[in-house]
């Protein structure tokens, strides 16, 4: 007998418009902007010393991610550019903002060594927390469990904000909830209710991350790494980068992935598409299915039900994994997500769908994540090149046995245990990525 789905189409679409939203920058810097642009408003004056604590995963992610409009990497100077923007009205597109006379303000407060940014090794889920002092004056702001849930805001110790803080499964979000409680197969049914009207806003995280792909082509970005998949000049080789890697649906999904991670993680003033609270995602969840849909001639229909199934099954198996893992959930989670989108554009069954993200436990469970960095690009371009295998190879009946290593007969049993693989076997991996990344600093 079918399970009851346990999500109506109202409430999906109002998870979906919530958890696909527009990103500047990456969401860890931002993040911390974010906390310190609600502190510095609170304070309404230029602080004197900015004291930023945050959980490691925060930490990871944002020491060396560049920063929108700032040619400068790292948490100090996202804190001092949202003490001086004290713009949190603007969310996750706050940096948008930055002007040379921001720019010239937030170096001060670094150069003068005001801004202090520390571990908070006790916390393990998403957590930021600002206090800003100016005389007397004080200010306090706290982030947790997403990076736009702020629960406490403060002046001079009177609390102005106070809020609860959702320990569930899910996070902040009762939808999330509810999601958590679906399998896979009851996503794709879900969304074939859907008519493409109804879900023809997913199509502006297509339009937006395939611009922030394009910008490298003409503006310079990270090491240069989408440049080398694209160019048609001889390497040091005697073929070109275009020519060895051709321009089939799987060179060309890599080269879109790559550039978009490039640009964005190195501070492209463009935003992303993000996708269950972070842009990398966005772009990964999305990029790999808008090109096989244009590949396979995709009706509109198709495109936007694919997007949406693989929005929620990113989100579904973030909840699972949990945000910041020492495994790189843009490939987890995101390119897991693009695998089932891309099986769903093939043809696949629910059976076939649910193979896919079998195929991808069994290739990609595991891959570190060591901060947040243009080196993502080749990451998250791996994730998307396992992901199309993982899809075809579904729809062809050939997954994985589920008797090998850590699958399991069904995706959600392997999504189990690629979290318990994050949570518990890798529980010591952040530790040791930590003390080598301080070690650098």
């Amino acid at each position: 007998m079918k399970r009851q789905i346990q999500m109506t189409k109202e409430e999906m679409l109002t998870l979906l418009k919530g958890d696909v939203i527009p990103a500047l920058g990456c969401t860890e810097p931002v993040c911390v902007a974010l906390c310190a642009a609600n502190a510095g408003k609170v304070l309404g004056e230029m602080p004197e010393q900015i004291e930023i604590r945050v959980n490691a995963g925060i930490y990871k992610n944002g020491m060396s991610a560049g920063i929108p409009n700032c040619k400068e990497v790292g948490l100090p100077y996202a804190a001092a550019l949202g003490a001086v923007l004290k713009n949190p009205e603007k969310g996750l597109e706050l940096l948008e903002d930055v002007t040379n006379d921001t720019l010239k303000q937030a170096f001060e407060l670094i150069e003068k060594n005001q801004v202090h940014v520390k571990v908070a090794k006790e916390e393990k889920s998403i957590f930021v927390c600002c206090e800003m002092t100016s005389g007397k004056e004080t200010s306090n702001c706290e982030i947790r469990g997403a990076h736009t849930n702020v629960v406490y805001l403060a002046k001079n110790g009177r609390s102005i904000l106070e809020q609860a803080v959702n320990g569930s499964t899910g996070g902040e979000n009762p939808l999330v909830e509810k999601l958590c409680q679906m399998r896979i197969s009851d996503m794709r049914d879900l969304v074939d209710t859907v008519t493409e009207e109804e879900l023809h806003f997913l199509l502006d995280g297509v339009e937006m991350n395939e611009k922030l792909a394009k910008y490298s082509e003409t503006e310079k970005a990270g090491v240069g790494i989408a440049d080398a998949f694209r160019s048609e000049e001889k390497g040091t080789g005697e073929i070109s980068g275009k020519a060895l890697l051709g321009n089939d649906l799987m060179a060309r999904i890599i080269t879109k992935v790559a550039s978009a991670a490039e640009s964005r993680l190195d501070g492209c003033p463009l935003p992303t598409m993000s996708s269950s609270g972070a842009g990398t995602k966005g772009l990964v969840a999305i990029l790999p299915v808008s090109e096989t849909a244009m590949a396979v001639g995709a009706s509109p229909e198709q495109e936007v039900r694919a997007l949406a199934l693989s929005h929620l099954v990113n989100r579904y198996i973030n909840a699972k994994i949990g945000k910041l893992s020492p495994m790189c959930t843009c490939v987890m989670a995101a390119s897991t997500a693009a695998a089932a989108g891309m099986a769903y554009l093939f043809g696949g069954t629910n059976e076939q769908i649910g193979y896919a993200v079998r195929n991808m436990t069994g290739t990609v469970t595991g891959m570190l994540c060591d901060g947040g960095k243009v080196g993502c690009s080749m990451k998250v371009a791996t994730g998307s090149t396992a992901a199309l295998m993982s899809a075809i190879t579904a729809v062809y009946d050939a997954p994985l046995r589920a008797s090998d290593g850590i699958c399991g007969n069904t995706p959600e049993e392997c999504i189990s245990n690629m979290a318990l693989i994050g949570k518990k076997g890798m529980a010591d991996t952040d530790t040791v990525i930590l003390e080598i990344m301080e070690a650098k600093s």
